[in-house]
């Protein structure tokens, strides 16, 4: 059965030890040796597969994590192309799935949607690239600037396939 929520588990030195300790579907188990390198998750859909996400870039294409108030989350979204097929997010150890049929959304930060306003110009920017450059959570402002652009003060851009970015619509 799938689950909406993850929960560390374990921090382990090793991928053997993280691979033991993810016993439930949603369990997860950060392996850190001097840095984080991996986190291994019983697949939140339930099939019982366990995932192995690189998060050392030293070691090749790595997602960027978040540790931050003992919630993980990914960036970006983790896809199975094989096997279960599972496509999700994990938000602040929430899992949101992704489909045709799927929405998500988090808790609205006042506190991430005024910074986003105040580093947005006239020109679109990526909300990840935003991110990085407010020090927040990917997910965080992708969520402040959809709300943002609903309440008419950012603006989505026009074209499909960029419509990732953003721009502050000024008054």
């Amino acid at each position: 059965m799938r689950t909406e929520q993850i929960k560390i588990v374990a921090t382990v030195a090793s991928h053997d030890d993280a691979i033991s300790a993810a016993k439930q579907t949603g369990d997860g188990a950060l392996v850190v040796r001097g840095i984080t390198r991996a986190v291994v998750l019983n697949c939140p859909c339930g099939c019982g597969d366990k995932l192995t996400i690189n998060l050392d870039a030293r070691a090749g294409p790595a997602w960027r994590f978040y540790l931050r108030k003992n919630a993980l989350t990914l960036f970006p979204s983790y896809w199975r192309d094989s096997h279960c097929e599972s496509h999700f997010i994990l938000w602040n150890n929430r899992v949101f799935w992704c489909g045709p049929y799927e929405s998500w959304s988090g808790e609205i930060s006042g506190v991430v949607q005024q910074k986003v306003l105040e580093h947005l110009g006239p020109q679109f920017i990526r909300y990840d690239v935003l991110a990085d450059k407010i020090g927040e959570i990917p997910w965080d402002v992708l969520d402040a600037c959809r709300s943002l652009a609903r309440e008419g003060k950012v603006e989505r851009h026009p074209e499909k396939q960029r419509q990732d970015e953003f721009r502050r619509i000024l008054l």
